[in-house]
């Protein structure tokens, strides 16, 4: 079933601008961000969101379109293991139909859950659906979703490993509502959150600004819908075109002493993009921007030129390095003012602009299940991948932020700990550029980092953190038993400081009033669902791209590995089976033309309107993006050559179809209306 966003003609665009409505918008909408740090790979901070009428989720802002959610039935696939995706708040569908907040509102179509660009993501094909976001203070109707129940993160070793966290979509280029065509009536819509607030006059465009922060040193996030805080902008801004996480020229990576003496026998050394690739030459190589991506995953040469610089040791099975902890150089590395420094071509593809990473950043933290017991490792990735890709890990350093109407994105240096107070800025409708604070990025780490002196490196003396790496208001998840729900876990922790009788007594006393008040189980009315509806789940497996939500579109698991075994999917109540209609609360401003989530008879008209299929980037399947694709015409092809990392060793792993020598597969553009 085809799937496609609504692009809007310069027109309208031009109509709209004029004709919006004279009420004043309200301003940026912050997120939430929780307090509970996220990942066995991080940990990595998340916004936090509620869905439904009481569904509080965190998720890792990002994802371009659709927002892809673990569901309550991720960990009914293996009942064995801990429930890890619990951690961070699993979606109950089920319990949307019955609260009658959201449905599959009838779209047939389902993606590929590969929603992360720098590692490989295995599995089912999701679930559409559309159900009520409430981010920060806003209440978001219809938000476009993916739910992902059976899908993995799978690993050099061929194995794979369950997914903890999903990602929020963040909007999309010239795109105020996602689309989805069907072969039985006009398109069905669904919000894009930034879309939604920039058509209701909430914020004055259709924007974001995002720095995510970071845990060790605590940094807290920063995430606006409509504006950003220029406090979290340093130095000068690179200014990109069209999506944020298509690829951009990262020219060199290097190695630098911002301060005091340096723990190496160079203070800076650069290069180690290319270094023993002779494939990639001084033009650099492209490489996305992903927030939905944990690591920095680019070519196993470059890997190792920066590891060789580094007290580690390559582990083959996670395509990750570990750090020596106990090696000396160690503590002198990711205490002091080093970086490593990635260098960007300017817009003016002749100035370069760098954006430091502290090694304090990419000292980061494995736990299970990827591995037995806590380890440091440095987040260089080299295992399989959709295209280079610079995560989470880079985004903890980095400003990043678009006008999706504008067409403009833009990428900058984010400051350390020391953040001033925000200064929140409106990004215009019609902006396609924003201004850097004046703030000083060296200052922003006094007091994080220690340089070191002449005679601690002469003596490899171990080097401290100066501050704490913890603060108060910063936990790390725990994972539970899976099949415990949200609030169950909540109830493991406030029963373990309640007194035994009194507990006792408490569930007693529920019990009783239970039962008093529940209603007679026998009669026509027991089940309390409507009969067969409008908004029942349509499976129409005739249609192109249409395939059953529980069908492996990407291989299967390899023997031996985990969530290998099937398991009977969670059977609930007999009123969450019934369909319930889906709720659709308030229309599409007058004004832009769109009858949003009426019924069918008050759609789109099928004339003129209808969304059709167009050719995908050089970047992106037609998949990655939900089957959508905004650009009027299919974008150039990138000039530069294939990187290929030098021939691998014996011992150099590789996971089915790919090669330790090859770069990543890079889709064809598709042709108009293929799936």
């Amino acid at each position: 079933m085809a799937s496609s966003t609504l692009s809007l003609p310069i027109s309208l665009l031009s109509y709209l601008a004029i004709f919006r409505s004279v009420r004043a918008a309200d301003g940026p909408v912050a997120a939430t961000w929780s307090s509970t740090m996220f990942g066995p790979d991080g940990p990595w901070p998340a916004v936090e969101v509620t869905m439904g009428s009481e569904q509080k989720i965190a998720m890792y802002p990002g994802r371009e379109f659709q927002s892809f959610v673990l569901t309550s039935d991720y960990c009914n696939q293996n009942s064995s293991m801990p429930c890890y995706a619990n951690q961070a708040g699993l979606y109950n569908d089920a319990q949307s139909q019955i609260e009658t907040t959201g449905s599959t509102g009838q779209i047939q179509y389902a993606s590929n859950p590969d929603y992360m660009l720098g590692v490989d993501v295995l599995g089912a094909k999701t679930k559409s659906w559309v159900d009520a976001v409430e981010f920060g203070t806003k209440t978001i109707a219809n938000v476009s979703l993916a739910l992902v129940e059976k899908s993995y993160m799978a690993y050099p070793n061929g194995q794979w490993y369950p997914l903890t966290v999903g990602c929020l979509g963040i909007g999309a280029p010239l795109t105020i509502n996602q689309s989805f065509s069907n072969s039985f009536g006009p398109a069905i819509n669904a919000s894009l959150i930034p879309g939604y607030l920039f058509a209701h006059d909430t914020i004055k465009s259709n924007s974001f600004g995002m720095h995510i922060g970071s845990a060790n040193p605590r940094m807290p996030g920063s995430f606006y819908f409509g504006g950003y805080d220029q406090n979290r902008v340093v130095g000068e801004v690179l200014t990109f075109s069209d999506d944020y996480t298509k690829q951009i020229t990262l020219k060199d990576i290097g190695i630098k002493v911002v301060d005091g003496s340096s723990p190496w026998e160079f203070e800076s050394l650069g290069g180690l993009l290319s270094s023993g690739n002779s494939s990639i030459n001084s033009g650099g190589v492209q490489v996305a921007v992903d927030g939905c991506s944990p690591y920095l995953s680019l070519p196993k040469s470059t890997c190792d030129a920066i590891a060789k610089n580094l007290p580690v040791t390559y582990n083959e099975d996670l395509g990750l390095y570990f750090w020596k902890t106990d090696d000396p150089k160690y503590s002198q590395i990711i205490n002091s003012p080093s970086v490593l420094e990635f260098v960007f071509i300017g817009g003016s593809n002749t100035k370069n602009v760098s954006i430091s990473v502290p090694f304090r950043h990419l000292n980061l933290t494995l736990t299970a299940p990827l591995v037995e017991k806590s380890t440091q490792y440095f987040p260089c990735y080299t295992g399989p991948a959709k295209s280079y890709t610079l995560g989470r890990a880079f985004l903890q350093d980095a400003f990043v932020g678009a006008n999706w109407m504008a067409k403009s994105w833009w990428l900058a240096q984010a400051p350390g700990p020391n953040i001033p107070s925000p200064s929140v800025v409106d990004i215009e409708n019609g902006d396609s550029s924003i201004k850097a604070s004046s703030n000083d990025w060296k200052e922003s780490w006094s007091g994080s980092w220690t340089a070191l002196s002449p005679k601690e490196v002469d003596t490899s003396a171990t080097v401290s953190a100066p501050s704490a790496t913890v603060t108060p208001d910063q936990t790390t998840a725990t994972p539970v038993p899976a099949g415990l729900s949200t609030g169950a876990q909540a109830g493991i922790g406030v029963g373990v400081s309640i007194a035994g009788l009194a507990i006792i007594g408490a569930i007693a006393f529920f019990f009783i009033r239970r039962r008093k008040a529940a209603p007679p189980t026998d009669g026509p009315e027991a089940g309390g669902g409507p009969e067969q509806g409008y908004y029942a789940p349509v499976k129409n497996p005739s249609s192109p791209g249409m395939t059953e939500a529980s069908t492996a579109t990407s291989g299967q698991a390899q023997s031996g590995v985990l969530y290998n075994q099937p398991y009977p999917p969670q059977q609930y109540p007999q009123q969450y089976g019934q369909p319930y209609p889906q709720p659709y609360p308030q229309p599409y401003p007058q004004q832009y033309g769109q009858p949003y989530g009426q019924m069918y008879s008050s759609e789109l008209p099928a004339v003129g309107n209808t969304p059709t299929e167009l050719p995908a980037s050089t970047l992106y399947d037609t998949h990655l993006l939900d089957g959508t694709q905004v650009y009027p015409v299919a974008p150039p092809q990138q000039s530069h050559a294939p990187v290929q990392a030098p021939p691998h060793s014996p011992h150099t792993p590789q996971s089915p179809g790919h090669s330790a020598a090859q770069s990543p597969t890079h889709s064809q553009p598709s042709q108009p209306g293929q799936i």
